[in-house]
């Protein structure tokens, strides 16, 4: 496996500085393989799965790691632990100035540190995400776009065997399906009871089934609650969940200065694009976009570039471009996903000229394709060559 585009920023940003560094994102996208990057050794790996270190650490989280060797420590799931704040603060207000610590495991960490928090000050958070065309080790900044590319991974294979780790490396479309379908599994019927207990499991794992169908629409729990049959704020628990988990994620609308915007209804993404049937290409290319340019503005937002975040604009005529970033709580770059179109959206031409944005994308599939209109600040070309220019 290639190196990991955090590596170089946990490096130089949190451990330097003797911070703990908090490593969140979905099941299976290679956190721990990460943080294992990261040590100088196998000795210093922790696991809540390994039975001596549990019992070890439950008992006095210092002397769990008396046989720690030099260099950083990772510990590894230990959100499992109910107490794992607690303890975590005091090793950390201990031994915290002569060590390292690496804190990896599943998305959970993402949302424990939402509430309050006793680590607050103590950790940097970083958002791990599946692999994109570029995966740079050391990613361009924001202002540094598009002025260097490199291709790790295609963008014909990132939407066939989608962005994790073991089904794209694999390069087999057959066991990318069934590593998909286990994984949701172990997400749906496994991962949720460390979080939240259940009351029907098997509905929660229907609710995911039915998910996929809602991408580039904006969505609607009411619609949900028909489909599954149950309340409509057990929906909306069940929904929350699953973002809090990385089954996917959020992006809300943008309404500022745009007349009669849509403010409520958002969109949502999958991180397992596997998800969306391969007869519904559009909606995989427009997730895996999505995915990319999430996967910057977390990048660049973790990395103290400014506050990044994606938003999709829709005003009540349906006027819509698909994406939009916002820099620093600015309009900064629209994205509008067609297919075969080159001819340059209305929409696209309209939002620019209101939001007065800097970047203006219009993506094709045809990968050969890159003109740009001075007049207009857009430029239309492929999909592979906007990610080779990003993180």
């Amino acid at each position: 496996m290639s190196e990991r585009y955090l590596e170089n920023l946990i490096q130089e940003d949190a451990l330097v500085d003797r911070k703990m560094a908090f490593i969140s994102g979905p099941r299976q996208v290679g956190k721990t393989t990460l943080g294992k990057s990261l040590l100088k050794g196998s000795g210093n790996y922790y696991s809540w799965d390994q039975s001596e270190f549990k019992r070890n650490w439950i008992r006095s989280p210092l002397k769990a790691l008396d046989g720690r060797n030099e260099g950083s420590i990772l510990l590894d799931e230990i959100h499992k632990d109910r107490q794992w704040k607690t303890r975590l603060k005091g090793v950390y207000d201990t031994i915290g100035e002569d060590l390292s610590i690496l804190v990896t495991g599943s998305a959970r960490l993402d949302l424990y540190r939402k509430g309050g928090d006793s680590l607050l000050g103590r950790y940097i958070p970083y958002r791990l995400h599946p692999f994109s065309v570029a995966e740079y080790k050391k990613p361009p900044e924001p202002d540094e776009i598009l002025l260097h590319s490199q291709k790790s991974h295609s963008w014909s294979d990132l939407l066939m065997l989608g962005g994790f780790p073991e089904p794209l490396l694999s390069g087999s479309q057959r066991k990318a399906d069934r590593w998909s379908r286990l994984r949701l599994d172990r997400l749906a019927f496994e991962d949720t009871r460390d979080v939240k207990v259940l009351s029907d499991l098997n509905a929660f794992r229907t609710l995911l089934d039915l998910i996929p169908g809602k991408i580039g629409s904006l969505f609607s729990f009411n619609s949900l609650r028909e489909d599954v049959g149950v309340a409509y704020a057990t929906v909306r628990d069940w929904v929350l969940l699953s973002e809090s988990l990385y089954y996917g994620f959020f992006i809300k609308p943008y309404s500022k200065n745009i007349k009669r915007g849509i403010r409520a209804e958002p969109k949502f993404y999958l991180f397992d694009i596997l998800q969306i049937p391969l007869s519904e290409k559009p909606k995989r290319i427009e997730n895996l976009t999505a995915l990319h340019l999430m996967k910057a503005c977390h990048y660049w937002t973790d990395a103290a570039f400014g506050l990044f975040e994606l938003h999709f604009v829709r005003d009540k005529e349906k006027r819509e471009v698909d994406f939009l970033i916002c820099r620093d709580k600015k309009p900064w770059m629209l994205i509008e996903c067609k297919s075969g179109s080159k001819e340059i959206s209305k929409n696209l031409i309209y939002y620019s000229q209101l939001l007065k944005t800097k970047h203006n994308f219009q993506l094709c599939e045809d990968e050969a394709y890159d003109r740009t209109s001075t007049t207009q600040n857009i430029r239309v070309l492929g999909y592979q060559k906007l990610m080779s220019g990003l993180v």
